[in-house]
């Protein structure tokens, strides 16, 4: 049964329209028709099993029928990778919404590549898409890119930057009640200039990788999926 996100609330058989998008996949994709039944979520009201009231070839409109599963939040964590190639960039994002990220900060950096950018409404739809498909509750926001500095002087309160250092020592504990805000640099890694910037916050904290050096799009991946999943392996 296919999954689909939506901005609006949910409540039992209150009408919620489909976009243009959502529209083509049901209709042209899955095939589906009126009285079809679909699972929907929004990031706030759980997730509800829902029937598709009307289908044509411009618009959908389907009607919740009932709660299959309590919203849950995902526990906080934000990935901050800087800027690369448009699809090494797609999946990346991809993958940190597979893996639990809650936010993503793209970031412009000194060794970004030179033609890299990002639309933030075609990353938004990205995420939501994989979230759709590995069965989260939610959708991580992904921000609008910003320079490594501008970032680090607007780091929210309750944030922790995280470096991941190919070369160094791990250096602070990641306290229990801040959220983890990993670093990612690019293709070269992130200047010396800029990863002094970084240790120079006092709540920073660095993690050597063992003299791993991963490629741009793997070091984030690596980060969140010993974030979610690390403890499964300890003994």
């Amino acid at each position: 049964m296919i999954r689909l996100f939506t901005p609006h609330d949910i409540a039992e058989r209150r009408p919620i329209p489909l976009t243009a998008a959502q529209t083509h996949y049901a209709l042209h994709v899955m095939r589906l028709k009126a009285g079809d039944g679909l699972l929907v979520f929004n990031g706030r009201d759980g997730e509800w099993r829902a029937d598709i009231a009307a289908l044509t070839k411009k618009s959908g409109v389907i009607a919740p029928v009932r709660q299959t599963r309590p919203q849950a939040d995902t526990p906080p964590c934000a990935l901050c990778p800087a800027l690369i190639k448009k699809d090494k960039m797609d999946w990346v994002l991809q993958k940190a919404a597979e893996l639990g990220a809650t936010a993503i900060f793209p970031l412009i950096t000194e060794r970004s590549a030179p033609a890299a950018s990002l639309n933030p409404a075609r990353a938004q739809a990205i995420v939501a898409e994989a979230a759709e498909q590995c069965e989260r509750l939610d959708v991580p926001v992904v921000h609008p890119p910003r320079t490594l500095s501008d970032f680090l002087q607007a780091i929210p309160a309750d944030m922790t930057p995280v470096i991941l250092a190919e070369r160094g020592e791990t250096r602070g504990d990641l306290p229990a009640d801040k959220t983890p805000a990993f670093l990612i640099g690019p293709e070269g890694g992130f200047t010396p200039k800029e990863t002094a910037a970084v240790l120079r916050r006092p709540d920073a904290v660095a993690i050597h990788l063992d003299g791993a050096i991963l490629r741009a799009e793997t070091a984030g991946i690596a980060a969140l999926a010993c974030r979610r999943w690390g403890n499964l392996f300890r003994r």
